[in-house]
């Protein structure tokens, strides 16, 4: 696709300029024209290109090619090759703005969820200020939405465009429906909050009376001018902000009241907790560079930008700052608003003093270009970092008043005397000193005795060690204080507007708490998105630019309530909780893990449910092996079997899964290692033909009972190759110096060794392959697909062919179809496993088929 912009001053000179003007797919026409001087132009268009969706608004400034204009219009013509135009109109009344919401939409929600828009520019006339509730539907159904609020300064004959007729009290909505269609669009606000949260104790509609219970005007006198008089035009340039149902709200003075009141531009309900908010363009225009340059390398085919007209950022109709910078990637079109519209992970926002930006891409590739850097110009300036300084300032602040109200019986024990000296150890025991942060101990007292965590994100970086063994302490903790610092930037921009706090819990472990009340699926969105931004960043070493460092990390989230507002679990469970699910997170290979979603998994009360009958299994010789068989792939005969361990609870035959993970938390765990392997010992002494296959975990290599176990084992049998020790959780070894010679002892005892789950998550291929394993087992995960994912087979044939390579067999896992069974004979993987040839079978099963095969 493709945009180009025209301004006319007049519609004379709109009939020269379309003259050989292809029809293009989308027109929008911002006009500084009334509703009577904009008739002429809509009838004209409507003539001209009858089969283009037509919209448009009232608009004070618009912009044409990159430059600003304040008179005529603006025709934005948009020409689409893989997309389609869906639109719709309906009025808008701001005294049922939900309802008008849900008419607007109502004809594109009714298509099926494959058909339905990638994104939507949403226009709207309305003498007042665009109801938060208008995109109630936005929060339901994750709508993208951009665009804005009609507005010229008459504000009785502003309008909107939808075909060939002009509205008031209308709203038009365009959706753009492709699967190759990509979109990117953020927010740049030139504010700042500061100063402490003060709460509103009396207003009535957009008059605020009282604030703390003093007068509305003599808060702002005490703060701005030390109690002197002010005036309007300075107080205006400091809104109060607050957020109202998840949108934040800025609220700005307009008029001073007789009673002491203030009326604002927003009404800010009584009870709300605000803040002063500071507009100045500082604040913002370092900060969003690197946005922009990711931007540029996106390759948009078109930018459509709505802006704020409160917003000063052009000169003699040349942009300025955030505007200049876009205007680097592409010539710009678009318009100014009275308010504009901003979707984000928790719904559509209404904006005030914002730039907001739609950039599109019809190829939907993703493939970054190499851009030339996007030039910013040098100013000295400091207002930004001072304004940064403040902010972060009172952040750090309110988060240590939180904790220190936490820590008030550890205060009151100390005695008067001695209050002023425990003063900085009482600060010291909240904070981690290397990086800032509240600690483990902060978070633990806010838990226990506020009631303001809705959710708990539990971040661990899973190559801490790592870069811990290869540049040092210093640098690893240099990494982690980059994390905390981009989380914090990331989660405190004004596109996301959340209330967090971030804690270090431990050398590799961050933990973000959520203050605001949001769904706990848009909240894992967040983090979810935030875990792979982190992924694809590159960190620096200390002193060592040229050193880039990437980050692992597995996380864990718990909410306090699920998505129907039911009780998950208590407050001061929440860490407990985000800690279990990220440790399942890290266990599956997976991201990020969520409490509501462990509800099947075990209690606390079942978990020890679970070790009582684990218990009693061993104490009656309940502790089964069930074996399933292997074949070699070119004859289809039986090569041996793997022992896969079983419980019998309550007479039932249970899988390891319930209870295996748990288990490994207690001493049951090596029990149930020597149990299996008494089983095997016996079954090979029996039948003195059979290859068995005996799981160990890097746990059972590390405990001293189990590896004397092991050692007795081989000093008494001689096995032969008859014997397969398959190495689960590969990944977790993190010594291979210390594993490799116990391994090299036992196949010199005559044991086979087999990696077990290869090519599943992270695996350290050298080092693996420096262990000398008779077979690589594939996991399951890259097996199951390859009859269908070319991808998939592709890495099987390679990590084979690597394989044999190296005078190493395969043995490909999860086989349950012919389709799949065939691929790997043809690839000659050497054995096969998988339920189409064979389910684990109980030990008398197997062996009678075993002698029927001999026989």
């Amino acid at each position: 696709m493709h945009s180009i912009s025209i301004h006319c001053p007049s519609i004379d000179d709109l009939i020269q300029k379309l003259e050989g003007i292809q029809p293009p797919d989308l027109i929008q026409l911002y006009g500084t024209l009334a509703i009577k001087e904009a008739k002429p132009w809509a009838i004209y268009l409507s003539q001209r290109f009858p089969d283009a969706c037509r919209i448009g608004m009232a608009s004070q400034r618009h912009i044409s090619n990159g430059h600003v204009k304040n008179d005529g219009a603006t025709l934005i013509l948009s020409y689409f090759e893989k997309s389609h135009l869906v639109h719709h109109s309906a009025a808008y009344d701001s005294n049922e703005a939900n309802l008008s919401g849900e008419n607007l939409f109502a004809p594109f929600l009714a298509e099926k969820e494959e058909q339905q828009a990638n994104v939507y520019i949403v226009l709207v006339d309305s003498k007042d200020a665009i109801q938060d509730e208008f995109f109630n539907v936005s929060q339901q159904r994750d709508l993208t939405i951009c665009g804005g609020r009609a507005g010229i300064f008459d504000h009785e004959n502003s309008w909107v465009l939808y075909q060939d007729k002009l509205y008031q009290n209308q709203s038009v909505a365009v959706g753009i429906t492709s699967q190759y269609l990509t979109q990117q669009r953020d927010v740049f606000v030139d504010n700042i909050a500061i100063g402490r949260r003060m709460l509103v104790t009396a207003s009535e509609g957009k008059v605020i009376t009282q604030i703390d219970h003093l007068p509305a005007q003599q808060v702002y006198q005490r703060y701005l001018s030390n109690g002197e008089k002010l005036s309007l035009s300075l107080a205006n340039r400091f809104a109060l902000t607050t957020m109202h149902n998840n949108v934040e709200i800025n609220a700005v003075p307009l008029r001073w009241e007789s009673d002491g009141g203030i009326l604002m531009s927003e009404a800010l309900p009584e009870g709300a907790s605000v803040k002063f908010l500071y507009f100045h363009p500082a604040q913002s225009l370092h900060s969003i560079t690197p946005k922009i340059q990711h931007l540029n390398e996106q390759r948009p085919d078109s930018i459509f930008i709505f802006s704020c007209i409160s917003r000063e950022d052009f000169l003699e109709e040349r942009p300025t700052d955030k505007l200049s910078l876009l205007n680097q990637i592409l010539p710009l079109h678009g318009t100014y608003c009275f308010g504009e519209f901003f979707t984000t992970q928790f719904g559509t926002r209404i904006m005030q003093h914002a730039l907001t930006y739609l950039a599109i891409n019809e190829s939907g590739c993703g493939l970054k270009r190499d851009a030339e850097p996007i030039q910013i110009a040098d100013a000295d300036d400091s207002l930004a970092a001072m304004f940064n300084l403040i902010r972060n300032a009172f952040q750090d602040l309110e988060q240590e008043h939180a904790s220190l109200v936490t820590s008030n019986v550890s205060s009151n024990v100390t005695s008067k005397n001695d209050a002023s000296n425990n003063e900085t150890s009482r600060n010291d025991w909240l904070h981690d000193l290397q990086t800032g942060l509240l600690n483990r101990f902060s978070l633990l007292g806010r838990l226990s005795n506020k009631e303001d965590i809705f959710h708990l994100a539990v971040l661990r970086i899973r190559n801490f060690r790592l870069i811990n063994q290869q540049y040092g302490y210093n640098t690893a903790d240099d990494l982690f204080a980059q994390l905390a610092h981009y989380l914090k930037r990331r989660l405190s921009t004004n596109s996301v507007g959340i209330e967090f706090t971030c804690y270090r819990l431990s050398a590799n472990e961050i933990a973000v708490s959520i203050h605001s009340d949001i769904a706990p699926k848009k909240i894992v969105r967040l983090f979810r998105n935030l875990a792979e931004d982190i992924e694809s960043q590159e960190f620096s070493t200390i002193n060592k630019i040229e050193h880039l460092l990437t980050l692992s990390l597995s996380v864990g989230m718990a909410s306090a309530f699920d998505e129907l507002g039911e009780l998950l679990c208590e407050q001061t469970h929440l860490l407990i909780k985000a800690s279990e699910a990220r440790r399942f997170a890290q266990i599956n290979n997976q991201p990020i893990y969520w409490n509501g979603d462990l509800q099947d998994h075990a209690t606390s009360e079942e978990n020890l449910d679970w070790i009582l009958k684990i218990r009693k299994a061993l104490e009656n010789d309940d502790i089964l092996a069930f074996f399933q068989p292997y074949y070699d792939s070119q004859t289809g005969k039986e090569v041996g079997a793997e022992a896969l361990l079983r419980a019998r609870i309550d007479g039932k035959i249970v899988s390891p899964s319930f209870f295996l993970d748990l288990i490994k938390q207690t001493q049951l765990y090596a029990k149930i290692t020597l149990a299996m392997l008494s089983k095997c010992e016996r079954i090979l002494n029996t039948y003195p033909n059979v290859h068995v296959a005996l799981n160990l975990s890097v746990l059972d290599f590390k405990h001293y009972a189990t590896l004397k176990a092991l050692r007795e084992f081989f000093k008494r049998n001689h096995v032969n190759g008859r014997l397969t020790l398959e190495i689960t959780e590969s990944e977790s070894i993190k010594d291979y110096e210390w594993i490799s010679p116990i391994i090299n002892e036992f196949r010199e005892a005559g044991a086979l060794l087999a990696i077990d789950d290869f090519g599943a998550g992270y695996s350290n291929l050298e080092k693996l392959i420096a262990l000398n394993p008779d077979i690589l087992k594939l996991d399951g995960c890259i097996v199951k697909t390859i009859d269908t994912d070319e991808k998939l087979r592709k890495l099987v044939q390679h990590i084979n062919s690597l394989a044999h390579s190296l005078g190493i067999k395969t043995q490909a896992e999860f086989v349950h179809n012919s389709a799949v069974k065939q691929r790997l004979v043809d690839m000659k993987i050497d054995y096969l496993q998988g339920f189409y040839l064979s389910e684990p079978l109980s030990e008398s099963e197997w062996l009678e088929q075993y002698n029927d095969e001999i026989n």
